[in-house]
């Protein structure tokens, strides 16, 4: 059956048509204020528990704090159970953070050593050679320096650590950094296992449950993450505003694309703060293909209206509209499936990116075809008139 929609591009003040799509996106920006982070972008540890028990958020938060000796920590509904977030354990953060620090040291003292090594081999072939018994002597102190460094940075891990494990069974000579790197690994993935299991004890003492999810952020990792978050969408959409400028040499449409995706992603945000899904890694892969799909829709609008002859510019908007819907509806009927299921069966990864993109395609029909469209129209009636 065709789809049967009224033609509102011949409406003479598209600049209404265009408020439409400015008003979701400010309401977008007051929603995303709410929004949440999950622990890859915020850090600390966040369970997710499948139970069939109730019990008031409130209560839990009470009980949590008591029992595991955190403070505020956060309690959400989630499908099928309950997200526990707590802040990340000081000790083990400071220990992964000494544990950087010591691979940092690691990568220089490898690069000293093959610098070393080669110096060597070249005074060996030029004993003589003042220059390079000089520098060998430099390189050597700079390797001993970083093996210092190395071994500092170890100790003050396992003096982090003692709440967890025994750190004495970790034996390492000062001068052998191959044995000191595994004990820096073996001992953090040790203690992190201790606490993981503590957690995870202390809240089936609470709330017994059927099955559950852990998740262990450090501060210092989830900025980086927050860091890389920022630079892809930067990046996405600056690869897109070039693209569309090589396609149609004006600015007005690739406005018009940017603008579509980027108010898809903030009704986006805004529905995730509704529906309490969370910023992290899992959601961001739903947000880059929405992007994918706003621009799909976008540049079929603009290349109808700029680049066809046939009719009417207003005829070939409405002609893009009936096939863009058609096409965002599947979408939505397709993840809108998705959504479902995974919210019956309890799988998070699936919930988020399922909801974000169902939440922006829909946010894109109005977005695109009252907005991007609008836009698009008007520049072209103002190109007509010059």
């Amino acid at each position: 059956m065709q789809l049967k929609l009224p033609n509102i591009y011949h409406y003479k003040h598209l600049k209404v048509l265009l408020a439409i799509p400015v008003l979701m996106m400010l309401f977008g920006i007051l929603l995303s204020t709410h929004l949440q982070f999950d622990t890859t972008l915020s850090g600390g540890v966040s369970v997710l528990l499948q139970t069939n028990s109730t019990i008031s958020p409130s209560a839990f938060a009470s009980a949590v704090s008591s029992k595991l000796g955190v403070s505020e920590p956060t309690i959400a509904s989630s499908p099928g159970g309950y997200q526990v977030t707590i802040p990340m354990n000081n000790s083990l953060s400071n220990a992964q953070n000494y544990l950087i620090a010591f691979f940092d040291y690691n990568a220089n003292y490898s690069v000293q050593s093959v610098n070393a090594t080669s110096i060597q081999i070249a005074l060996q072939h030029n004993p003589a050679n003042e220059t390079l018994a000089s520098e060998l002597k430099t390189a050597q102190a700079q390797e001993n320096q970083t093996l210092s460094l190395m071994s500092s940075s170890l100790g003050s891990e396992l003096g982090e650590l003692r709440p967890f494990i025994n750190t004495s069974k970790y034996a390492y000579g000062t001068s052998n950094p191959q044995q000191m790197a595994n004990v820096a690994k073996f001992a953090f993935s040790n203690a992190s296992t201790v606490y993981k299991d503590n957690v995870i004890s202390d809240l089936k003492s609470i709330v017994p449950f059927t099955s559950y999810s852990y998740q262990q952020v450090t501060p210092t990792l989830s900025s980086y993450f927050l860091s890389q978050v920022e630079y892809l969408i930067i990046i996405a959409f600056i690869l897109v505003s070039i693209s569309v400028l090589f396609i149609f040499r004006s600015p007005a449409p690739a406005f018009a694309v940017v603008f579509g995706a980027g108010n898809d992603i903030i009704v986006a945000l805004g529905f995730m703060a509704i529906f309490r899904i969370p910023l992290g890694l899992d959601s961001l892969g739903g947000l880059l293909m929405l992007i994918g799909y706003s621009i799909d829709t976008d540049m079929l609008t603009a290349m109808r209206i700029l680049k066809r002859h046939e009719g009417t510019p207003e005829d070939r908007a409405y002609s893009s509209m009936k096939t863009g819907i058609t096409m965002t509806a599947t979408a939505i009927v397709s993840f809108a499936i998705l959504f479902i299921v995974s919210l019956v069966a309890y799988i998070p990864t699936y919930y988020e990116i399922s909801g974000v993109v169902l939440f922006g395609l829909i946010g894109d029909i109005i977005t695109t075809w009252f907005g991007n469209a609008s836009i698009v129209l008007l520049y072209y009636k103002w190109r007509e008139r010059r």
